[in-house]
């Protein structure tokens, strides 16, 4: 009895002991007056925990990708969809411009001047382009006080470009020649010498043909290449000839090596001339090797280009080699307004009758071929937009020579009217400026300038002004109506001239003296009018020297006075 009592006191108190626990609130609301009593001392047990033995498993939460193979099964589908048709669309395109391929102009004026000028040439094609070019202009009006002046130049030119997909060939063949009299002397000061026309009569052919292979790729990631070979004869009279032929090359591609904003371009040009010269003192042959390795780079608003020219001359006594640094630096300060721009060049080349009598018809036929060396061209300048119709150039430069050409008058021609060279060192400087104003396709100004400063060891540099200034403009008015003018103004030169009787010192009895005589500077202004009866025939008149300035060119060289040339132009 004990024991069960004992029992039911532990049951009873373990059961109070939860409800109190589990349900706090409801023992809050009921209030339970029980009495225990306990008959026998309550011994505790602990019973041993029940261990769970499994461990918990773990899901994944990344899908795997399983690997899957299909194949596809082609199949036609069969599709009928039904058209209707749409009623046309008229649309007007943009009629295409008519070109005018050739053109013909003709005309005369005062001093006996005729003129005629042809030039044909095809349509629009992207396989090829070709051209014919002829030209007329004479003049045989006198001088007063000089010798027979009259002149003539006809020139003759044929081009052709076949274009490939990814090159050119381009050649061209041509013939010029200039007759002329050697005019600038005075017949009064030889009263016993008869001289006849023929015995001052001047001329001078020049055929020549060019032809060049090159690459038109449109990015410099391929080699992009160009070959071109070049020949021509030119000859005068009193043994005067000279053939020349060239060949050159260049090479260029990109190249990341500096790993800037756009890829490198590296190249060499390089080539090879040949001249062969003949006057009345004998023949003499030269070439001059061309090489030039160079790189250029670009890095955010800066371009830069570096280099070195080598060139090697020889003649029939002496082959030199120099070696000249070549390098340029530009600099886009306002984007698409100002560039600036500074470099360093050097080079050679071989005195010829073909530059020579581009400057100086009136020369000597035992003219001294030699070369002449450029030691340093250091130059800089700027190119600037300074509106949309208005540009402004400027550059500065610095040339060092040795050996440098200068014109004095031949004594060893009897009548003193012909020209040799003398060579010397020259250092110059030149400061160039250039303004150009374009107001649409119908009005257009430019006027540039040049001053320049020399010395030499000569007195002076022979024939060399000190300023040069042109001026080009061109005006339409309604499409009716073209005026052009062009006016050159250029500073006073002097001239190395003999002093002396012809009879005494022109048969060597005595040397002639040297004097130096300034010779004025001079303007010459044209002004052309056209007249459009239609886009395919006008009339048109040219009005040269307008102020009939009476100007020396050259020493005893009188130019004309004020001369019209009027003609008609037509145009199919």
């Amino acid at each position: 009895m004990r024991t069960s009592t004992s029992k039911i006191a532990y049951l009873t108190l373990v059961s109070l002991f939860f409800t109190v626990a589990l349900n706090p609130v409801i023992a809050q609301v009921k209030t339970y007056n029980e009495e225990i009593t306990v008959v026998a001392p309550f011994n505790p047990i602990i019973p041993d925990a029940f261990k769970i033995s499994s461990n918990p498993s773990i899901t994944d939460t990344l899908a795997s990708i399983p690997q899957m193979t299909y194949s596809v099964v082609p199949r036609l589908a069969e599709v009928r969809p039904v058209i209707e048709p749409l009623p046309a669309v008229k649309l007007v395109a943009e009629p295409i411009s008519k070109l005018y391929r050739n053109y013909i102009r003709g005309g005369g004026g005062n001093y006996s001047s005729l003129y005629g000028e042809l030039f044909m040439s095809n349509l629009r094609s992207k396989k090829y382009l070709s051209s014919v070019h002829l030209k007329h202009l004479s003049s045989a009006g006198e001088i007063k006080d000089y010798g027979p002046a009259a002149n003539s130049r006809q020139e003759a030119e044929i081009n052709a470009t076949r274009y490939f997909d990814e090159h050119a060939l381009a050649g061209k063949i041509y013939y010029n020649r200039d007759g002329l009299h050697l005019y600038g002397f005075k017949p009064a000061d030889y009263p016993d010498t008869v001289i006849e026309k023929d015995d001052i009569q001047q001329r001078y052919h020049t055929a020549g043909a060019t032809l060049n292979y090159s690459s038109t790729y449109k990015d410099t990631d391929k080699l992009n290449h160009s070959i071109g070979l070049s020949y021509y004869f030119m000859g005068g009279l009193h043994e005067m000839k000279e053939n020349n032929v060239q060949v050159n090359t260049t090479l260029y591609k990109s190249y990341d090596l500096l790993r800037l904003e756009k890829p490198q371009v590296l190249g060499i040009t390089a080539s090879y001339n040949f001249l062969n010269q003949h006057n009345a003192l004998g023949y003499t042959n030269s070439s001059i090797l061309l090489i030039n390795p160079f790189i250029k780079a670009e890095y955010n608003e800066y371009s830069f280009m570096a280099g070195f020219r080598l060139n090697v001359a020889s003649d029939t006594l002496t082959t030199k080699g120099h070696i000249y640094p070549v390098a340029e630096a530009k600099l886009e300060l306002i984007p698409d307004a100002l560039k600036l721009f500074a470099g360093i060049s050097g080079g050679m080349e071989r005195t010829s009758l073909q530059n020579t009598t581009e400057q100086n018809l009136y020369i000597s036929p035992v003219m001294p071929w030699d070369f002449v060396y450029n030691k340093f061209n250091i130059y800089g300048g700027f190119l600037s937009n300074i509106t949309s119709s208005v540009n402004f150039n400027g550059s500065i430069a610095s040339n060092t020579y040795d050996n440098y050409p200068f014109f004095i008058t031949d004594t060893s021609q009897y009548l003193l009217n012909t020209y040799t060279l003398v060579y010397d060192h020259m250092s110059t400087v030149k400061i160039k400026g250039e303004v150009e104003f374009i107001k649409t396709a119908r009005l257009r100004l430019a006027l540039n300038g040049t001053y320049s400063h020399y010395k030499t060891n000569q007195e002076h540099a022979w024939y060399k002004p000190s300023y040069e200034f042109e001026f080009n403009g061109r005006y339409d008015m309604q499409s009716k109506i073209a005026v052009t003018m062009k006016a050159v103004v250029t500073g006073p030169v002097w001239a190395s001239v003999p002093v002396g009787d012809p009879l005494i010192n022109g048969i060597g009895q005595q040397p002639y003296i040297f004097e130096s005589q300034k010779i004025n500077g001079w303007a010459d202004i044209n002004l052309g009018l056209e007249y459009r009866f239609t886009k395919a025939l006008s009339a048109w008149l040219n009005f040269n020297n307008l102020t009939n300035s009476k100007y020396y060119r050259w020493y005893n060289y009188r130019s004309y006075g004020i001369n019209v040339l009027g003609g008609v132009s037509y145009t199919f």
